[in-house]
């Protein structure tokens, strides 16, 4: 399957400097990147809430972005549950 991503000047250099370190190419950094975050939530059982504390910061905040006080970034969380689609 192919993958197509935009990263920032920063993530591009994050991406890889880690990559160089452990003398592997970009694709296979990132593809053992998605294997260990996949690793931590799947077998977990945890509820999307605590994975959402885990990953996003404020668990629940997608599923209730009426709890998001600043305007700006309550729009851009309503934006990702329209693009992204939220099951629950």
């Amino acid at each position: 399957m192919t993958l197509s991503i935009r990263l920032s000047a920063e993530d591009k250099a994050l991406l890889e400097q880690a990559a160089s370190v452990l003398h592997l190419s970009k694709s296979e950094r990132i593809r053992r990147s998605i294997g260990a975050y996949a690793a931590r939530i799947i077998p977990s059982g945890q509820s999307a809430a605590a994975i959402d504390a885990l990953f996003i910061g404020k668990g629940g905040d997608l599923r209730q972005p009426e709890t998001v006080t600043d305007p700006r970034k309550r729009a851009i969380v309503e934006r990702l549950r329209e693009k992204q689609g939220y099951a629950g």
